[in-house]
């Protein structure tokens, strides 16, 4: 096998003997299904979740014939204005794998299944890599980790255990198995007990799994009790994946109508609650916050830069162009944007 007789990553991982599975990393944790990622792939839908110009992927795979271990890949790869996968880029990536690996993967025990240093590839920070570990445990029907004992009876009495004892991986693997009435109960009677470093660890873990409408009730009244920024942050990042959407909704409308979100809310919003922002008077307040944010418009830029390679909400952005009924900060901004990309088009 080599680069020139295979195409695409999924087409490799096939004829290497492998179970795979693969991870949207862009904005959060999202597992997606074979056939979506083989229609990415293939150029037959956008990137759901991009970033930075960039598609993000965590790819787990075994070969059961020829270990028991799971290899991980975490792979970036730049899109184009469309937010489809750049042919080009994803060759060049399965030129290093083959060239690293060989045929059917055989040197994966030696090396690990690990790549050379390459533009393809990126490394998770901390947090994202203990989530990111826990979900495929989960996933794979893997034994839980010890720590998993250690954080279930620390969130049962905080006050008692140290949490300078919890690694993060203890409080992710935490996080996925929320379902357990042993942990639902715990966290029911002790969130807000818990100290700043716990929380905000576990409201990142929170954002890659599906919480209830009673926890997202709980977190809804942290952020309005938060006696700190950082708090805030962390709990709009865990309100992410809630099931209770019409919820959340209610709580960005009312957080942006009504009160002072800083910078760093405005950008988590963007970057995690976007799915909501596809709902077009959400849209337009939270985009007149962002001007009246930094007047410099240097933030509504960076953000509309940003969402309009989501293809959920590129529509909606793009469609304001041709509203005359917008609040008029943000009629002249948009207007000043599209004159700034005039100008640069015509200057190349």
């Amino acid at each position: 096998m080599t680069a020139q007789t295979i195409n695409t990553i999924r087409e490799f991982l096939l004829q290497a003997g492998t179970e795979y599975r693969v991870y949207d990393m862009g904005r959060g944790i999202e597992k997606l299904d074979n056939q979506t990622f083989v229609d990415l792939e293939n150029n037959l839908m956008p990137v759901p979740c991009p970033r930075a110009g960039q598609a993000w992927f965590g790819v787990v795979f075994w070969n059961k014939q020829l270990s028991h271990e799971q290899y991980i890949w975490f792979v970036k790869i730049p899109i184009d204005e469309r937010s489809l996968l750049s042919q080009a880029a994803r060759n060049q990536f399965l030129e290093a794998v083959v060239t690293a690996l060989g045929n059917n993967l055989e040197r994966t025990k030696e090396t690990g299944a690990q790549l050379p240093d390459n533009p393809y590839i990126f490394t998770p920070s901390q947090q994202q890599l203990a989530d990111f570990n826990a979900l495929i445990r989960k996933e794979l029907l893997l034994s839980a980790r010890l720590g998993l004992s250690k954080a279930v009876a620390y969130l049962k009495a905080p006050s008692v255990l140290p949490w300078e004892e919890l690694a993060l991986q203890d409080i992710a693997d935490l996080a996925v198995h929320i379902e357990r009435k042993d942990i639902e109960q715990a966290l029911h009677n002790n969130l807000d007990k818990l100290p700043f470093q716990v929380l905000t660890a576990l409201c990142s873990s929170f954002e890659n799994i599906r919480i209830d409408a009673a926890l997202t009730d709980r977190l809804i009244q942290l952020f309005e009790n938060a006696e700190f920024a950082e708090i805030q942050h962390m709990v709009l990042r865990g309100l992410k994946n809630s099931i209770a959407r019409d919820l959340v909704k209610q709580f960005l409308h009312e957080l942006i109508a009504q009160g002072e979100p800083d910078v760093e809310c405005l950008v988590i919003i963007a970057g995690r609650h976007f799915r909501q922002l596809s709902d077009d008077s959400l849209l337009v307040d939270y985009l007149v916050k962002v001007i009246e944010s930094d007047p410099a418009l240097q933030l509504f830029r960076g953000i509309y830069t940003d969402l309009v390679q989501v293809p959920e909400t590129r529509f909606a952005l793009l469609s304001l162009m041709r509203r005359n009924d917008l609040p008029e900060p943000l009629a002249q901004a948009i207007a000043t944007l599209y004159e700034n990309a005039s100008m640069l088009k015509s200057a190349s």
